[in-house]
């Protein structure tokens, strides 16, 4: 199933770019009717129209996610022994429903808080993938499941870090969504400063002004919280080859979005380079959540192993079995 897993997650990323996408160029509302365009599966023009080969191939690849989303939900319930991975994957098809939902309801409405949402639940429906994905892997089954009392206290430290930072990040990621749908991408037309006199802070306040001072607030933020939490998983002696392998490339994808949120300034809104600030967000997003996933192994599973734990003919528990099925 993790090969499978990972074709939905990379299915879903392409959705996160059509949609971002059709957002930069303000092609939302190009289709008045939901969940046909212009009733049709096939509106004459969309493809040689920008906004109609935008917005349309959103809708299209969102509706493919959420078939595949299926299969997934239903190879999860034949082969998959692990109760709390299947109602995981439950989760993600709950998302990928509610997603669907609100992206109509945003439509029909003509509603701009419906598209932030509608953005909002776009992260959390990659994220639930995203732990399917390592929850299905094979780097899962070399997670530590039982730690010294040192070693736990540790981990539990450095879990409850990374949640607060993966929160961090989506807070961020919501910011940045009222950003684009309020049109205050611009709003500080300039980078690193905030005036053309080189000011740190804007000489004058209004609402999009804020919303945009908040962003380049948060970016700083998160990367000093990432420095602190990434040294940690770096340093420590119980995370894995294949945690620390992941937090690298969440240093990565951290780069290179404080690169793409620069060079939107600098290239006046251009729509590829906004598009995959949204993109890359998501990407760092995932990468640091998927080491923060991985945290929670001991308590996602060190109860049913313990409780499978039975004495062989010496009286020693004999959990063999158990280590191979985890």
């Amino acid at each position: 199933m993790a090969s499978y897993a990972f074709l939905v997650f990379a299915a879903s990323l392409v959705v996160v770019y059509a949609g971002g996408f059709t957002t930069t160029i303000g092609a939302g509302m190009v289709f008045l009717d939901w969940p046909l365009s212009n009733g049709s599966l096939n509106p004459p023009g969309w493809v040689s129209d920008e906004g109609m080969l935008a917005e349309h191939s959103h809708r299209l690849t969102g509706m493919v996610t959420g078939l595949l989303t299926i299969g997934l939900v239903i190879g999860m319930y034949l082969f998959e022994s692990r109760a709390w991975l299947r109602r995981l994957s439950y989760i993600c098809l709950g998302l990928v429903v509610a997603q669907g939902l609100l992206g109509g309801m945003r439509v029909l409405l003509d509603s701009t808080p419906l598209a932030n949402i509608h953005g909002v639940f776009a992260q959390l429906y990659v994220c639930s993938l995203a732990a399917v994905v390592v929850g299905t892997s094979g780097w899962w089954r070399e997670l530590p499941v039982d730690l010294p009392a040192k070693e736990g206290a540790s981990w539990t430290f450095e879990r409850r870090l990374g949640v607060a930072l993966t929160l961090l990040i989506v807070a961020q990621l919501v910011v940045g969504s009222i950003m684009r749908h309020q049109g205050a991408g611009m709003a500080i037309p300039y980078f690193p400063h905030s005036t053309s006199s080189g000011a740190w802070l804007p000489a004058a306040w209004n609402w999009g002004v804020i919303v945009h001072f908040l962003h380049r607030v948060g970016a700083l933020l998160i990367t000093g919280a990432f420095v602190f939490w990434s040294w940690r998983v770096w340093t420590s002696k119980t995370a894995t080859t294949a945690m620390k392998r992941m937090t690298f490339l969440a240093t990565f994808f951290l780069i290179l979005q404080i690169l793409l949120g620069a060079n939107i300034i600098w290239s006046i809104r251009q729509p590829f380079e906004t598009t995959m600030h949204v993109l890359n967000g998501v990407l760092f997003l995932c990468s640091v959540w998927s080491v923060v996933f991985a945290y929670f192994r001991p308590l996602l599973e060190g109860s049913e192993r313990s409780a499978a734990r039975v004495p062989n003919k010496d009286g020693v528990n004999d959990n063999s079995s158990v280590a191979q099925g985890a």
